[in-house]
């Protein structure tokens, strides 16, 4: 509704699959990204569901985590 959510799906170790293993890394920059920049901070949840992997990220202000 607001524009401050994303739901991430990238392949980002070029196996040609979108699995937990891309989640996990799309993570650890998102992690790094915070550290950096702590006026970034938000929530990611995790969603690994066979083909279905990817992250939601959003700038809700505050640190969260999940799994989906």
């Amino acid at each position: 509704q607001y524009g401050d959510a994303a739901d991430i799906a990238i392949d980002g170790n070029g196996d040609g699959r979108m699995t937990a293993a891309d989640t996990r890394l799309i993570a650890r920059a998102v992690d790094a990204v915070e550290r950096e920049h702590p006026d970034l901070v938000g929530g990611m949840g995790l969603y690994n569901r066979g083909s279905a992997s990817y992250v939601h990220i959003d700038a809700r202000g505050k640190r969260a985590r999940w799994r989906g």
